[in-house]
């Protein structure tokens, strides 16, 4: 049994135990950092005590988000003063633990909000001015004077400071992987949009991956939180010695050619990247193991999270449905990509789909927050379900799990329950709320009962459901939730 040593980006569920969910697939284990030593929201993690973990790791292969290692998780490096020296001899742990070493790095993001959640306090009151200025400054590169903006000068300084630390950092990882201290590296684009100070870096980074001749071992695309996902499936396809054939299916003539919120390139430039990140070799249909098929970026600004619609489209929906069908019924395995709208699935597809049970027929499925997020993840799942399939090593009890899982997560929590607990609560979908240790139980509990009732109307994957009482907030908000799924007759 595959065992891979995991260094994840934060302790929320997608970045800590999907990429656990993803290696079980395969018949692998995932092995975690205790939770003392992990990030979790604004408390930074325990980047020593990460590295001692790492170097008395016994496994196969190492996993890690560099920022974690590094200075102590996502929101740690927004905002942490460690300079780079520090960082640097943080990553030199990387040498004494298990190899290969899959990393990733994120481009800093720019959110459009004035909320200070994950950010330096002034962002509460300047964010949107920061975002503007941001996509100014890109569009203003090569002009003889910076663009104009009522952003004071100190916080405009000290927000162009951190990125540049952050700038130095990305690019100096790219130099560990031209020296092969890492076998591949990831460099994710965070929350960003075509233009913005992070696509530019982003983009600078892609030039020196060139330039470097890293291609196939330096990967660029949008996302972040599904890196460690994609890169537990890269690293099964690298021990397998097995680079599943994928092809990518799409109802919409136009569909991967779509920019989806959040992302500065088309979906299928990203895909693309995400492929390779996960292990996989894109191929045509004929010659395909396995298929991807996607339900593309839907047209306006609606969003399960900052701006839930009343009702979707039905017509994509059902060209998606179609489609899934036709090549379900040819005996092809289908992973799922719901990108129609970010920060949750699109209930008019799964409802087509759990309508006669080809949402059970699915090898795997995602519809979470960004389109990178959601094509990661799937592409994950698609790659150690057939890396499973080719060493005899396929767990079907697992991928029913992580179906089941995402279905939960995605559509039953994001699209569905969490809008309408919203509501009931009053919050603000535009910012970042907060659950008073007092309302927790309260709120749990209807969380409870709302993913009950909408696990009952689909009974999209027989025979497993959310555990009575197990349903927590990670990060003491409304954003994001874990759970257990249990069997009938299970106890939590």
């Amino acid at each position: 049994m595959m065992r891979i040593a995991l260094i994840p980006l934060d302790d929320r569920p997608v970045c800590r135990s999907l990429p656990a969910l993803v290696a079980a697939v395969a018949g692998a284990t995932v092995e975690t950092p205790p939770a003392a030593l992990l990030p979790a929201n604004r408390r930074p993690g325990d980047p020593d005590g990460l590295a001692d973990w790492l170097a008395g790791r016994h496994a196969d292969a190492t996993v890690v988000a560099l920022e974690t290692l590094g200075l102590g998780g996502l929101i740690a490096s927004r905002l942490s003063d460690d300079p780079v020296a520090t960082v640097l001899g943080r990553w030199s742990a990387l040498a004494a633990g298990p190899s290969p070493v899959y990393a990733a790095t994120v481009v800093q993001r720019t959110p459009d909000a004035d909320d200070a959640g994950e950010e330096p306090d002034y962002w509460a009151r300047y964010g949107r001015a920061l975002h503007a200025y941001s996509a100014a400054l890109h569009r203003a590169i090569g002009a003889p004077r910076l663009p104009d903006t009522a952003v004071p000068a100190a916080i405009r300084g000290d927000f162009l400071r951190r990125r540049h630390r952050n700038h130095v950092l990305n690019q100096t990882a790219l130099g560990l992987a031209a020296d092969g201290v890492l076998d591949t590296l990831v460099v994710g684009a965070d929350d960003t949009a075509v233009a913005a100070v992070g696509t530019a870096e982003w983009q600078w980074l892609r030039t020196w991956t060139s330039w470097l001749e890293l291609t196939g071992r330096v990967l660029a695309h949008p996302g972040a939180d599904e890196i460690g996902a994609v890169l537990v499936a890269r690293a099964l396809a690298g021990a397998a010695g097995h680079s599943p054939r994928v092809a990518v299916a799409c109802a919409e003539p136009d569909g991967l050619d779509r920019v989806a919120r959040y992302e500065p390139v088309p979906i299928g430039a990203g895909l693309v990247s995400q492929a390779a990140a996960a292990g996989a070799t894109l191929v045509d249909l004929a010659a395909a193991d396995a298929v991807l098929v996607v339900h593309p970026p839907q047209a306006g600004d609606a969003d399960w999270a900052t701006a839930p619609p009343e009702d979707t489209d039905p017509a994509p929906a059902a060209r998606t449905a179609e489609l899934v069908r036709r090549l379900l019924d040819r005996g092809t395995p289908v992973a799922l990509a719901d990108c129609a709208l970010g920060n949750g699935a699109d209930p008019r597809l799964v409802d087509d789909l759990a309508a006669d049970g080809t949402l059970a027929r699915l090898a795997g499925f995602a519809g979470w927050n960004t389109a990178g997020n959601t094509l990661g993840s799937a592409l994950a799942t698609l790659v150690a379900h057939q890396v499973g399939r080719a060493t005899g090593t396929l767990d079907d009890t697992a991928v029913r799990r992580l179906l089941a899982h995402r279905l939960v997560d995605d559509h039953v929590w994001m699209s569905y329950a969490r809008p309408r607990l919203r509501r009931e609560l009053g919050t603000d979908p535009t910012r970042h709320d907060h659950v008073a240790d007092a309302d927790a139980p309260a709120v749990t509990a209807r969380i409870e009962e709302l993913l009950a009732g909408r696990c009952r109307e689909l009974a999209a994957v027989p025979g497993l459901a959310v555990a009575a009482g197990s349903v927590t907030l990670p990060w003491q908000r409304t954003y994001e939730i874990d759970f257990s799924l249990e069997e009938p007759g299970e106890q939590p």
